[in-house]
């Protein structure tokens, strides 16, 4: 029998009983003197039907609106969780939740999904993290025939749907609850969901933050995606922002933790930093003084900038007012920052005539920096004894300027080594330094690059603090007018030298130990680095205690690179924030440590799409950047 048919004879069925109850009801009402006769006087008789409840009309609208509901939901399921193929489980160690996906809705489903499992009063947040077909009949379609069919078919692409399954592994990352019947809270996974309840996309901003345990404000970053396609739910704005966690409700804001962005070249870095460097210069975006932590004040941006890119922080970029209304509404710092200087070192021969607009100071480096960082002359690798004989030598010189109440330069250190009287002193007459060491040290210090750089006409640096490092300030130091990549990174070094020493001593300057400061290393593989230079490895050690202490001394490494597996190791393990776009190199993507599942994406990931691995933010995700910059980028 047929189901039309079948439902006309249940129908029938049902009216024959529905009359012959009513005409027992009109012969018992008849028999009692019509005293329950309501029928004869047309009003309505709610007791036609004693074994069917009656509704009022007025509830009967709500009923179906219910019911429109629950098909609205049905509609928008992807499928239903399955026992058909293998049992469902979970242990304190894995899960193994399977769904079938139902035809209608496989164009939607991807790896790394987002969906929702329901429970009476709870709900599973999971994710998708496999796929698989199989054939719903036991066929055999690896045939030649089979082959030759489909092949020849108009359309060679389309399968009959219905003739396979699709199933959909479900990872569990939490359970969300409501507490006290409003605020969403998440815990680990530890119930197992129903078979056939409905696996469902998630269509809630606030289930999705509180799912991936991610911050509802903070340092913007990028939106949720998954396979580089945004995450959209039922909100306005419909996307779900990301944000890096800047307050501190639960401890330290991240920055102090360090951020680490890496990319092969061309996969956005700059692009991405300045709009990240921008959020960090929003008003309420303050960090405790050291020396008294009920006072905040906006950080101060420093940047070593070798592109000449960063300056342009400075300038507005063109946004439409969609763009405008959208940054607004999710807290999106955009525009030029005002308080913005270039900061260029004097060098013989080099001037800087780069992009920036903002305002130039010019500096130089003082030979006295030399006395407390002696290794910033050492170019070349020196073996133990020259080191010893060299150290020996630069104390013995600036000692002497004391005493002379001479102020050292670099050409008086240059005369000091030359003088045939003091070498003869050290190498003869008290035997200090070996004559065949004391050449080499002469060799390997005296460099025509550093007459260049010290002490030339402009303030010393060491001056200049107040100026450098301004709460609120963005102060740009670039390097590609300078033709020389000793003097480079020379300069480079010297100002990480400067930040480090009296961010971590007790003695150290005020203005630098009081101002919150984010130093920006873009290149940051060649200044730490063992293996890049000398000098970088002299750094290294101030940069590992730097990265420890950075926390509490408000200082924030923010770490730009395209080969993090050159950065030390230790400096490395410092960093809690990886922001990690397209990578090549497979030991650059190993170096980054993420998740096997993330990693293998990392390839693939186009121009805009990153990974985020932050563990003290939430949970390991994909997002994407934004489509346009908040200030100028040319």
């Amino acid at each position: 029998m047929s189901f039309d048919k079948f439902e006309q004879k249940g129908q029938k069925d049902f009216d024959d009983i529905k009359e012959k109850l009513n005409a027992l009801k009109q012969e018992k009402t008849e028999e009692s003197g019509g005293k329950d006769g309501n029928n004869k006087n047309g009003e309505d008789n709610r007791n036609d039907l004693p074994f069917l409840e009656w509704e009022d009309p007025s509830k009967q609208k709500n009923k179906i609106s219910a019911a429109e509901k629950s098909g609205a939901v049905i509609q928008k399921a992807f499928g239903i969780v399955t026992t058909g193929v293998e049992p469902l489980e979970i242990d304190e160690t894995h899960a193994k939740i399977i769904g079938y996906i139902s035809a209608s809705m496989r164009e939607q489903i991807r790896l790394g999904s987002y969906v929702i499992v329901p429970y009476k009063d709870e709900k599973l947040f999971g994710r998708i993290s496999k796929l698989q077909y199989r054939q719903e009949f036991s066929t055999d379609d690896a045939t030649e025939i089979h082959s030759r069919r489909m092949l020849h078919k108009e359309n060679r692409r389309e399968i009959n749907e219905e003739d396979y399954k699709l199933l959909a592994m479900i990872d569990p990352i939490c359970i969300l609850y409501e507490k006290h019947g409003h605020e969403l809270q998440r815990r680990m996974a530890d119930r197992i969901p129903k078979p056939n309840t409905p696996i469902l996309p998630v269509t809630d901003k606030n289930m999705v933050q509180t799912g991936l345990n991610i911050p509802k404000a903070g340092i913007f970053l990028g939106h949720l995606s998954v396979g580089g396609e945004l995450v959209k739910t039922d909100s306005i704005p419909a996307t779900v922002a990301y944000y890096l966690r800047n307050d501190y409700s639960m401890g330290d804001p991240l920055i102090f933790r360090h951020l680490l962005v890496c990319g092969s070249t061309g996969t956005g870095k700059t692009f991405l930093t300045k709009n990240i460097l921008r959020q960090f210069i929003a008003k309420n975006s303050c960090y405790r003084q050291r020396s008294d932590l009920r006072l905040q004040k906006n950080p101060c941006l420093v940047i070593m900038d070798p592109q000449d890119e960063y300056s342009q922080l400075y300038e507005d970029n063109r946004l439409s007012d969609d763009e405008n209304f959208l940054f607004e509404s999710e807290s999106v710092a955009f525009g030029g920052i005002s308080n913005t200087k270039t900061l260029t070192a004097k060098v013989d021969g080099e001037r800087y005539a780069g992009k920036s607009k903002a305002q130039q100071v010019d500096f130089t480096i003082p030979f006295s920096f030399v006395r407390h960082n002696p290794w910033i002359l050492e170019a070349a690798e020196m073996p133990e004894n020259q080191k010893i004989g060299y150290e020996v030598l630069i104390d013995d010189y600036f000692k002497r300027a004391d005493f002379k109440k001479e102020t050292p330069t670099y050409l008086g250190f240059k005369s000091f080594l030359e003088d045939d009287l003091n070498k003869n002193y050290y190498t003869e007459e008290t035997g200090k330094i070996h004559e065949a060491t004391y050449g080499g040290i002469v060799r390997k210090v005296l460099n025509k690059s550093y007459e260049r750089i010290f002490d030339k006409d402009a303030k010393p640096m060491t001056e200049l603090f107040d100026t450098m490092f301004k709460p609120g300030q963005v102060s740009v130091f670039p390097t590609e007018y300078i033709q020389s990549s000793r003097i480079r990174d020379l300069i480079v070094l010297s100002m990480m030298s400067v930040i480090v020493d009296n961010k971590l001593s007790t003695s150290g300057n005020e203005i630098i130990k009081n101002t919150p400061i984010i130093l920006v290393l873009d290149e940051a593989h060649r200044y730490l680095s063992r293996a890049s230079s000398t000098q970088s490895g002299k750094i290294i050690h101030k940069f590992s205690e730097a990265a420890k202490q950075g926390r509490k001394e408000g200082l924030g490494l923010f770490l730009i690179t395209q080969d993090p597996q050159d950065i030390e190791t230790e400096i490395l393990k410092q960093v809690n924030t990886k922001i990690v776009l397209n990578l090549n190199n497979d030991s650059a993507i190993s170096s980054v440590k993420l998740p096997p599942e993330y990693e293998k994406r990392v390839p693939y990931l186009k121009k805009g799409q990153m990974i985020i691995h932050s563990p003290d933010n939430g949970d390991i995700v994909e997002i994407t950047g934004l489509s346009n910059c908040v200030v100028k980028h040319q």
